[in-house]
């Protein structure tokens, strides 16, 4: 069992930007712009990261695992990954978003397509959609 212990600690330690990653993912605040994490990210500041880490409160061997990244450069490039991480989230949640919007506009617009009238697109704030071609030429 001890072995096992043993070769976890040096497993985390062999990929410690990895862990210390993770551990900032899931961090309280770290989606909100107040959040010193998203503030890091956003600024891509590997300092302001590491000071974040080395100021919380953690384990010996997360600290161990912190300590373990002494390049500025490894502290920067876990920034610009967070950064990354926190745009593609954000990126999916404006998909999601706009999906949302177009469902409930797709919704309203067929319950309004009886009435056919241009106040069904001017309620949901969307263009009357064009005549069809042939309807305007007569063929």
């Amino acid at each position: 069992m001890e072995e096992l212990k043993h070769l976890a600690t040096w497993v985390k330690e062999q990929h410690a930007p990895e862990y210390i990653l993770t551990w900032l993912l899931n961090q309280p605040g770290i989606w909100w712009s107040n959040g010193e994490v998203y503030q890091a990210a956003l600024e891509k500041s590997g300092k302001r990261l590491k000071e974040y880490v080395k100021s919380s409160k953690q384990t010996g061997l997360f600290q161990g695992m912190a300590d373990k990244i002494v390049n500025d450069e490894s502290w920067d490039q876990i920034a610009i990954s967070l950064a990354r991480i926190i745009a593609s989230y954000q990126e999916e949640l404006v998909k999601l978003q706009d999906q949302n919007r177009f469902r409930i506009a797709g919704k309203s617009l067929e319950n309004n397509r009886n009435s056919n009238s241009d106040d069904a697109w001017s309620s949901l704030g969307l263009q009357q959609p064009l005549p069809d071609p042939d309807s305007l030429t007569g063929q």
